[in-house]
C-alpha cells in the first residue's frame, strides 16, 4: 500500500472511531469564512476558524488586524454522532468539503490543538514584534520631503523609526514616523 493510500486508510479508520470525532476541512467562498462559520454553528456543528494578528497598512498607517490563518478554510466537527456532514456543502458561505477522491479530508485532534497553540502564541505577541519594520531591514520612504529615498533601519521605537540614509555622500540618521515607510523590495 502506498503512503497516500495508507494515510487515507488511517484517516478513514479514525473517522469510524466514535471516541475521537474527526475534524473535517471546509473550503469557503472568498472572504466568507466568518459567514460560513456563523451558519455552521447555527446548524449545530463545532467550528474552528483560526485567526492571527497581522500588521497591515490601512489609510497610510500601520494597524494590527485579525485575519484568518488559512484564508478560505475552516475546520468543523459534527456536534453529535447523529449529525451528518451532508448539509455542510449547501451552507451559505461554504464552497465545499475538502476531499481526496471521494473521501473527506480529516484532521487529527492533535493537529487542531497544535494550530490552536500556534494561534494563541502568535496573538499574544506585541504589535511591535509583528511589524516588518525591524532593525536591519531596508525601507523606502513613501511620504514626506524624502519620499522615494531608501535606507536601512537602525532603531525602532513605539512611535518613530530611525533610518540610515546615504545623503551627500555620508550616512545620515533620520527619524521618521512608521506610516512614512514601506519595505523596499
Amino acid at each position: 500500500m502506498s503512503q497516500p493510500q495508507a494515510a487515507l486508510a488511517e484517516s478513514t479508520e479514525r473517522a469510524l472511531d466514535s471516541s475521537h470525532p474527526p475534524w473535517y476541512v471546509v473550503h469557503t467562498k472568498p472572504r466568507h469564512e466568518q459567514t460560513a462559520s456563523d451558519n455552521l454553528l447555527r446548524q449545530g456543528y463545532e467550528v474552528y476558524l483560526p485567526h492571527i494578528k497581522v500588521i497591515k497598512r490601512v489609510r497610510g498607517r500601520q494597524q494590527a488586524l485579525q485575519e484568518p490563518l488559512f484564508p478560505r478554510y475552516l475546520f468543523l466537527q459534527p456536534g453529535s454522532a447523529a449529525l451528518s456532514i451532508a448539509p455542510v456543502r449547501s451552507t451559505l458561505g461554504v464552497s465545499t468539503i475538502v476531499r481526496f477522491g471521494q473521501v473527506p479530508a480529516l484532521m487529527r485532534a492533535e493537529t487542531v490543538q497544535g494550530i490552536r497553540a500556534f494561534e494563541a502564541s502568535r496573538n499574544a505577541v506585541g504589535d511591535d514584534k509583528l511589524s516588518p519594520l525591524q532593525e536591519g531591514v531596508r525601507v523606502r520612504i513613501v511620504d514626506g520631503l524624502l519620499a522615494g529615498l531608501e535606507g536601512l533601519i537602525s532603531d525602532v521605537s513605539r512611535q518613530r523609526v530611525i533610518v540610515l540614509l546615504q545623503l551627500i555622500g555620508k550616512d545620515t540618521r533620520v527619524s521618521l514616523s512608521r506610516h512614512q515607510l514601506a519595505i523596499a523590495y
